[in-house]
């Protein structure tokens, strides 16, 4: 599983007024299990109901991608993330 976390916006430092630059986010990969299939129904922002495409299992204890992040299963799946679930012996990630 492939994505790319969240960058850092730029701003004006306060103390001294100089811009600063924001930070690009930085590629992740990880190996996971994807799992076709699913019963949920998620509700986007707008209201759209979306089903659910597939599961992803990850060993516990590894950084996830946050909720609506964009992640890649090369030859897969492709898409964003609806749902994580952090358990003692193992993550998922509903998609």
């Amino acid at each position: 599983m492939n994505w790319v976390t969240a960058g850092t916006p730029g701003g004006i430092d306060e103390n001294t007024g100089y811009p600063i630059e924001g930070q690009p986010g930085e590629s992740r990969s990880l190996p996971c299990r994807f799992h076709l299939g699913g019963v949920k129904v998620f509700k986007n922002q707008d209201n759209t109901e979306v089903n659910q495409i597939g599961r992803i299992r990850l060993d516990a204890g590894v950084e996830l991608p946050e909720v609506g992040a964009e992640i890649t299963v090369p030859g897969q799946f492709s898409g964003k993330v609806m749902d994580v679930y952090r358990g003692q012996l193992s993550y998922r990630i509903d998609v």
